[in-house]
C-alpha cells in the first residue's frame, strides 16, 4: 500500500469515526472553488476583473483599479458609480431591467445586476448538464453526503442544483427567518436570484459585519453539534473568518484540535507517494488560529465517499424532514398558544415524557425494546458533553481520549457499562452512553481518582437500527 492510500484510509476513519461520534450528517461550507472545479465559475477576483472589462466607461485595468483601492470589496464599492452612470447612458440603458429605473432603485443595484448575469454567464441553471464524466461522477458522491444542510457564500445556483431539495434561505432573511436548520442551502452573501442580496461592495461589508454576530449565533449549533466539511475556500474570505472567530471565542479551543471541522485542500500534484498534512492552522487574524482536520486530495470522489450517510439515511427526503420540523415549530409557536386547533395535551404530555412515544406519534416505528435500551444508555456524544457541562461533544471527547490515554483502557472499544454502539448501516454505528459513563468522566474532569474497568459486556438483542 502506498504512503497516499495509506492517508486516504486514515482521513476516511477520522471522518466515519467524527460522524459516528456525533450521531448526525455534516454541513457542508461551500466556497466558490466548487463552481470553478464543476463549472466555469470565477473567482471573487476573476469576476470584478470581468466586470471592469465589461464597463466602457472604465478606461483603467484592473490590476491598476486593485493597486488603487486595495482590496478587493473596496475595487467593487469603487465600481458602484461607474456602473451607475452607464445604466443611465443611452448604450447602457437596455442592457438592464425597466425596475431598476425608478425612485426605489439604489445606486449599487445596477453593479449587482452585472455581477449577476456575469455569474449566470459562467454558472447557468443547467451548469450540472455540461459536467464532465468525471466530475459528474465525482457530484453523485457528493449528493450521497446528505447533510444536514449547507452553507454558501457563493452568489450561484450551484449548490441547489446539487441539492434539489434543499430551501435556499438568502442574505439577512437567514437572521429573521424560523428555519427548521435542516434541509436548507444557507447562502449568506445573497443569490443571483435577487442581485440587491449581494454581499459585494465594502458598504455591504460594513453592515454585514454589523451583522454578523446574528449570524453567527445561528450557526453556532451547526459548529458545536455537527461535523463540518469545509470545499472550495482558501480559508481567507474576511466574512468567514469572522464567523470562525465568533465560532473559535464559543469552543474555546486554545490552539487544541477542533476535531468536528475537515478542511479540504485541492492539490491536483498529489502521488502515490504523498503524505500530505493531516491538520490545517487557519489564520483568523489578530494573531488568533484555529487548528482543524485537514483532508488533501486531487480527486475528492473519496472524500465524499468518507462523509457518505448511512444506507438508511439515503432514502430519507430532506424536504419532508424539513417541513415535519416547521410544521411542529409553527405548531408550538402559532397554533397551540392563540388556540386555533383543538389539543389533546395529554397525547402531548405522554409524547414528551415517554422516550418512544413521540415516533409513535409521528408514524415512525421504534426498537422492539426501546425503553430499556434508551434508559440505560440515554447519551449521545453531544448530550454526553453537555451532560458533563461543555458547550457540546469536544469536551467529552477530550476527557474519553484522556481516559485512554492514561488508563490504556478505550471504553468505546466494546460494549459495555459505559458505552454501547448501535448500528446505523452497513458500516455506521452510532455510540450511546449511560449514567455510569457520567459519572465516570465527571471525576476524570475534576481530577479525581477513576476506576475505568470494564465489569460486563454486554449482549445486543434489540439494539440494532
Amino acid at each position: 500500500m502506498s504512503n497516499f492510500d495509506d492517508y486516504v484510509a486514515e482521513r476516511t476513519a477520522a471522518a466515519r469515526a467524527c460522524l459516528t461520534d456525533l450521531g448526525c450528517q455534516p454541513v457542508l461550507f461551500l466556497g466558490s472553488g466548487l463552481a470553478q472545479r464543476y463549472a466555469s465559475g470565477p473567482s471573487w477576483a476573476g469576476l470584478l476583473e470581468k466586470a471592469v472589462a465589461l464597463n466602457p466607461n472604465l478606461d483603467d485595468e484592473f490590476a491598476y483599479l486593485l493597486q488603487k483601492h486595495g482590496t478587493l470589496p473596496a475595487l467593487a464599492q469603487g465600481l458602484v458609480e461607474p456602473y451607475h452612470s452607464y445604466a443611465w447612458s443611452k448604450a447602457g440603458k437596455p442592457n438592464y431591467p425597466a425596475e431598476l429605473f425608478t425612485t426605489d432603485a439604489l445606486k449599487h443595484d445596477y453593479l449587482k445586476y452585472s455581477i449577476a448575469t456575469i455569474v449566470t454567464q459562467h454558472v447557468p441553471l443547467d451548469a450540472l448538464a455540461k459536467c464532465n464524466r468525471a466530475h459528474l461522477a465525482e457530484i453523485e458522491k457528493l449528493k450521497k453526503i446528505r447533510p444536514n444542510s449547507v452553507i454558501t457564500t457563493n452568489y450561484d445556483t450551484l449548490a441547489e442544483q446539487v441539492f434539489p431539495d434543499y430551501k435556499p434561505v438568502i442574505g439577512q432573511t437567514i437572521i429573521r427567518s424560523s428555519s427548521a436548520m435542516i434541509g436548507e442551502i444557507f447562502k449568506i452573501h445573497g443569490c443571483i436570484s435577487n442581485p440587491s442580496s449581494l454581499i459585494l461592495t465594502s458598504e455591504d461589508y460594513d453592515r454585514w459585519s454589523e451583522k454578523k454576530k446574528y449570524l453567527s449565533a445561528k450557526l453556532l449549533t451547526f459548529f458545536l453539534e455537527h461535523p463540518i466539511l469545509i470545499v472550495g475556500y482558501a480559508a481567507q474570505d474576511e466574512n468567514v473568518i469572522a464567523i470562525l472567530r465568533d465560532i473559535d471565542e464559543i469552543l474555546s479551543s486554545n490552539g487544541g484540535l477542533v476535531s468536528n471541522i475537515f478542511y479540504v485542500v485541492h492539490d491536483p500534484k498529489i502521488g502515490v507517494d504523498s503524505s500530505p498534512p493531516r491538520e490545517a492552522v487557519l489564520d483568523l487574524r489578530d494573531g488568533k488560529s484555529m487548528r482543524v482536520n485537514s483532508i488533501h486530495a486531487s480527486d475528492l470522489g473519496w472524500v465524499y465517499d468518507a462523509f457518505a450517510a448511512a444506507e438508511g439515511l439515503q432514502n430519507v427526503n430532506p424536504k419532508l424532514l424539513r417541513a415535519l420540523v416547521a410544521r411542529t415549530y409553527d405548531l408550538v409557536r402559532h397554533d397551540i398558544p392563540k388556540m386555533t386547533m383543538e389539543v389533546d395535551f395529554q397525547t402531548l404530555e405522554r409524547a414528551a415524557e415517554a422516550e418512544g412515544e413521540l415516533p409513535r406519534l409521528l408514524g415512525i416505528t421504534g426498537l422492539s425494546d426501546p425503553e430499556t435500551f434508551n434508559a440505560t444508555y440515554p447519551f449521545l456524544t453531544t448530550t454526553l458533553g453537555r451532560r458533563l457541562g461543555f458547550p457540546g461533544w469536544h469536551g467529552a471527547r477530550q476527557l474519553l481520549n484522556k481516559v485512554a490515554l492514561e488508563s490504556g483502557v478505550d471504553i468505546c472499544a466494546s460494549d459495555n457499562q459505559f458505552h454501547i454502539s448501535v448500528k446505523s448501516g452497513t458500516n455506521s454505528f452510532i455510540h450511546k452512553y449511560s449514567d455510569a459513563a457520567v459519572e465516570l468522566l465527571s471525576r476524570v474532569r475534576d481530577g479525581q481518582a477513576y476506576d475505568p474497568s470494564i465489569r460486563k459486556r454486554v449482549v445486543k438483542k434489540n439494539a440494532k437500527g
